[in-house]
Formats: C-alpha cells, structure tokens, sequence
C-alpha cells in the first residue's frame, strides 16, 4: 500500500483519536497515587497508552512519569516524543476547549496542535511501518510525554532510569528542523510586606510561559477616584464587587518564546492601579516594579538584553502575578541566547530584586542547546521536508523550549510550518497556548506521509 492509500484509508479514523485526547483535560495537577502529575494527566496517558496497544504496539507505564510504545530493535533506537499534558485553556474560547469541533477545515481545542495531534500521526506512522512489515536497523520507541509544559520533569526521569535513544526528534515545533533552542529561565519575585490599604486581591496569568490576557483585582476605593483616570486606559473595566470595586483589564495574549506584539494584561492593570492614586505606598512601591517588569520585554530593567548573532535577542516576560499574605509575587519568563552565561543571567535578576526590595524565588534555568546543522540526521530531516513539499528551507534554532534540550542528540520536527492547501488562516485560529487552538486538517495527512518517510529513511544514516 503506498503512502498516499495508506493516509486516506486512516484519514477518518486519525481524527478520531486525536478528539479522544483532545477532550481529556490533561493539566497537571495535585498529586495522586499512581498519577504524580494529577487524574487528568493520567487519564489521558492510559487513553494514549491504550490507542498504542491497539496498534500492535510494546507499551511501557514508567511510573506513571512518562510511557513509552515501543516497535522493533531495543540496542539501538530512534526516539520520537510527544507530549500530552496541556496548559490551562485561559480565557476567550469560541467553543469549549475540551469538546474538540471541526470548523472551517480545522479541528479546534487544546492540545490539537500542542501537542496531541502529532503523537497521533506518530502512531499511525509506526501502524504503517508493521502494516508494511518495514524492516528496521533501528528500534523506534514512542514516547507519551506528561510534564513537558511544567518542567519535563519527566524526561529526566526517564533518562535517568531507561536508556537513551540514539537520536531523537520531537514533532512539538515546526518544519523544517529545529537544531538550537534559547535558554530558559523562570523566576518569581516576591515583594516585601505590603501594608494594607486599598488592593484587596490581584491576580493575572494562567501560565509562566504565556503572556497574560486577563488581570483583575478587587479595590477598596472610591468610585470617583477610579472613574476618574478611566478614559486614558481603554483596556481596563470596572464592576461592582459589594462595597468594593473589580478592576479588570484585557491585553493581547502570546507564548513567551515569541512575544512580539503582546499586550501585558497584568502590566495594564498595575498601571491603571498607579494612576488612580488610590494606593499606599507600599502597594506603590511593589507595583512600580510591577508595571516596569511588564511593560518592556528585551530584558534592559534587568541588563539582560543582547543577541549572539545565532538567536534571536533575549526577551523576557512577566506571565503570571498574584497578592497572597501581603505580599505581591509575579512570575518572569526569559528566553535568552549565549551573550550572556546563564549564571550571569541569574545574578542580574537577584540584584534588581534586592536593588526594589524584592527576593527572587523559585528560580529554573534550563541553558541553551545547539546541534551542528550537519549532523546527518538534521540534513536527512529537512531533505524529506524539502522534498515533499518543494521548498528549500534550512534549519533553523528557535526561543521555545521542547523535550529536545533535554536528550542528546535531539531535534524539533514539525507540525507546524505546513500550508498543505494554500488557504490564508482565519483571524480566529489560535496557535500553541492560546485561545481557539487549531490544527488545519489538510495538514495532518502531509505530515503523516513526512514522518512516515522519516523514520524509513532514518533507518539508512549512521546515528
């Protein structure tokens, strides 16, 4: 059965698998017993492990941290991993994020792109290849990631338990091949006491690496103070909360590796809050350093800014914020290149938190990474891509983070970067991490057929 037959016999049935992932609510959680990373995230693992062994597929728990299916030679073996935790849905859906719809020639709901839908095309790539009784040089083991949005916690695990592949792709970016990735670091700066006087809560962000679209607090104030400033902030409304007042402000949402053109929600709420003059000095003191950190994104507050000439310029964010036991905590992502060493990077950032009176807490840094571009393996990958799409794009290195910086060897692959129909995308698609997330289905089969000769082809370079 050629390729081609082989997409369209399955076309129907591979939408069907990803809606059953889809429509699991897979954000990490509290803790359970034989779930480290919560019921939902479980739930969806046993799901995928389930499609695997419908397949014909070796299926591994490995502690409920990560499983993996595994296909032919267990020496040597390509990895391939994808992940099936998601970030919280956030706010602004036109349907429900866990109901997976078709609409306009896309499937719709989290996870569809990020990252569901590729492990799904992995599996039917593997189907293909005991369909077909492909022989195999190397094993091809399938992994079902858990915690890749909150840590990848379990890719450590597993490489410190289990042995590595020989080389791995994860399909969690775009096409053709990602061979570098930026650093990442994430912090939280904790402000001091705050005494208290007019902000009763304040709250913004569902996840460090995305840039806020919502913010609210809730003011003891009068009315006419907060009325007063009103028309010079657009993005901000006001609600009756009792004898208090909800602030809430809109921004412009976007993933921390890309955040050009965002707009800071909680950055428009801390600058309102500034203006009205309804606040003490304390809250004005943590709030300034606030409505600074949100309101610029190179990383010049910190003396982070800069670009290597490789990677794009640093950049960093403010993702979420929060007021609890009097004290005011907002979370930074930074992606950042090799101008400035990741411990330089780090001592920056605690000397501005001492120089505001702030702590920094809760720091993680995971460095930057770099595969030579003519690896043999990153060539062969973006010749398939080239080949079957007639483009000649090169490889490239991003400011996202993938399961790639985690295991030697590795490389981004896909799904992004397809336009198999030639159709411009509707304003209302979202991408990885925001609102209406979309897959456009004319892109599944061809990155179907583009794995499927991926991993033939891998089978023929010395890894």
């Amino acid at each position: 059965m050629t390729y081609r037959e082989f997409i369209s016999a399955n076309h129907d049935r591979i939408i069907e698998d990803i809606r059953t992932l889809v429509n699991i609510r897979s954000v990490k959680g509290d803790p359970a017993p034989g779930a480290p990373y919560g019921e939902g995230v479980r739930k969806v693992q046993l799901a995928a492990m389930d499609l695997c062994r419908e397949a014909g597929l070796e299926v591994v728990d490995c502690e409920g941290r990560i499983a993996y299916a595994h296909l032919g030679p267990k020496d040597q073996f390509i990895g391939v991993i994808a992940h099936l935790d998601v970030v919280p849905e956030g706010n602004g859906w036109d349907s429900d994020p866990y109901c997976m719809i078709e609409r306009d020639g896309y499937l719709v709901g989290r996870g569809t792109g990020d990252n569901k839908s590729p492990f799904v095309l992995t599996l039917y790539a593997l189907k293909y290849l005991i369909q077909e009784k492909t022989p195999l040089r190397y094993g091809i083991r399938l992994f079902m990631g858990l915690d890749e949005e909150c840590g990848m916690t379990d890719i450590d695990y597993y490489l410190e338990n289990y042995p590595a592949p020989v080389f791995t792709y994860t399909p969690d970016s775009a096409f053709p091949v990602g061979h570098g990735e930026k650093g990442i670091l994430s912090a939280d700066f904790v402000s001091p006491a705050i005494v208290p006087g007019a902000i009763l809560s304040f709250e913004g962000g569902v996840a460090s690496n995305v840039v806020p679209d919502r913010a609210e607090a809730v003011v003891k104030a009068c009315r006419c103070k907060l009325d007063a400033v009103l028309s010079d902030h657009p993005a901000i409304t006001l609600e009756a909360d009792g004898d208090n007042v909800k602030v809430l402000a809109a921004g412009k949402a976007a993933h921390a590796g890309g955040p050009e053109g965002s707009v800071n929600a909680i950055g428009k709420l801390a600058d309102y809050l500034l203006a009205s003059g309804v606040c003490n000095d304390t809250e004005t003191q943590a709030l300034t350093f606030l409505s600074d950190a949100a309101g610029q994104l190179d990383g010049t507050l910190y003396g982070i800014n800069g670009a290597d000439g490789l990677f794009a310029p640093n950049t960093i964010i403010v993702g979420m914020a929060s007021l609890a036991d009097g004290h005011l905590t907002f979370n930074v992502n930074s992606r950042y290149g090799t101008a400035i060493a990741p411990e330089v990077i780090e001592q920056r950032l605690e000397a501005a938190a001492r120089d505001r009176g702030f702590t920094l807490t809760n720091m993680d840094n995971s460095k930057p990474f770099y595969l030579d571009p003519e690896y043999p393996a990153v060539k062969l990958l973006c010749s398939i891509f080239n080949e079957l799409t007639g483009s000649d794009k090169k490889p490239y290195v991003m400011s996202g983070g993938t399961y790639a910086r985690h295991i030697p060897n590795a490389v981004s692959y896909g799904t992004g970067g397809l336009n198999a129909d030639g159709r411009e995308t509707p304003e209302w698609v979202g991408g990885a991490h925001m609102k209406n997330e979309a897959v456009r289905i004319a892109n599944l089969d061809l990155a179907l057929e583009i794995f499927i000769q991926t991993l033939e082809k891998l089978q023929t370079v010395e890894l």
